[in-house]
C-alpha cells in the first residue's frame, strides 16, 4: 500500500479520537408579572457555539421553508459560507428578506412551489421575516464553525467534534442583533468532555419589527399563485 496512503487511514481516526465535547445546559431569566426575575421552564431554541477556530461550511444546502405563515425551523444555525435555501411550502405568496447588518436580501415575492437560495459568508446573527406577513420571524446564527447545537426544552446541548484547547462559548436567544448573549469559555481535553453553564436574560418582549423598506407594515392580501 502507498505509505502516504497509509498514513492518511491511520490518522483519520486518531484526529477523530483526540476531538472532544462539550455538554451543558442554557438558564434563561424572565421578568415576571411582579417585575421580579423568574426562571423561564421552556429554554429551546438557544444556539450554543464555539469560536477560536474556523471549518469549511458543509456541502449540503440548510432549508428553512414557510408553511401556514410561519417559518421551519424558526431558528437555524449554519456555517459561514453555507447556502440556505427558503421554500414556499404554503397556499399564499411570501417574500422572504432581511434588514440585517450581517447579509442583507430580498427573495422578492415567491409563489407556492418556488425557492430562493442564499448564500451567508460571514458571521453573524441575521433576522429573517416576511413582507407580506408581519408575524412571520426567524432568526439565522451564522457560526465559524461545526461545533453548535439548538438546546432542547430543558436547555440541555451537546458540542461534538470539539479539537483540543481552550475555546470561547456563546448562547443567543430569541431574535434581534441586539439581543442578550451569554459568554464563557471552557477547556477541551483530547478526548474528553467539558461541562458548562450559560445564563441569559430574555429581554425583547414582542417581535415588533419595519418591513423590507424600513416602514410599519399595513394590511395586505394574502395572493395565492399571482400578483394582485
Amino acid at each position: 500500500m502507498n505509505p502516504l496512503l497509509l498514513a492518511l487511514l491511520v490518522a483519520a481516526p486518531v484526529a477523530h479520537a483526540q476531538s472532544g465535547r462539550v455538554q451543558g445546559e442554557v438558564v434563561i431569566t424572565v421578568v415576571g408579572p411582579d417585575g421580579k426575575a423568574i426562571a423561564k421552564e421552556d429554554r429551546s431554541g438557544v444556539v450554543v457555539y464555539l469560536t477560536g477556530y474556523t471549518d469549511p461550511p458543509p456541502t449540503e444546502v440548510a432549508r428553512m421553508s414557510q408553511r401556514d405563515k410561519t417559518f421551519f425551523p424558526s431558528v437555524l444555525p449554519i456555517v459561514a459560507g453555507q447556502a440556505v435555501e427558503f421554500s414556499n411550502k404554503d397556499v399564499v405568496l411570501h417574500n422572504v428578506f432581511s434588514r440585517s447588518v450581517a447579509r442583507r436580501f430580498d427573495a422578492g415575492k415567491n409563489r407556492p412551489g418556488e425557492t430562493y437560495v442564499v448564500t451567508f459568508n460571514k458571521t453573524g446573527i441575521i433576522d429573517v421575516y416576511c413582507d407580506i406577513h408581519e408575524q412571520m420571524v426567524a432568526t439565522l446564527v451564522v457560526v465559524p464553525n461545526r461545533a453548535y447545537a439548538v438546546t432542547d426544552k430543558a436547555g440541555r446541548f451537546e458540542l461534538k467534534g470539539v479539537p483540543p484547547g481552550r475555546h470561547p462559548l456563546f448562547a443567543v436567544h430569541r431574535r434581534d442583533e441586539k439581543s442578550d448573549i451569554a459568554r464563557a469559555e471552557v477547556v477541551v481535553e483530547p478526548g474528553g468532555v467539558a461541562r458548562a453553564t450559560l445564563q441569559l436574560t430574555e429581554t425583547r418582549a414582542d417581535d415588533t419589527h419595519l418591513d423590507k423598506h424600513g416602514k410599519k407594515y399595513t394590511p395586505r392580501a394574502d395572493y395565492a399563485g399571482k400578483e394582485p
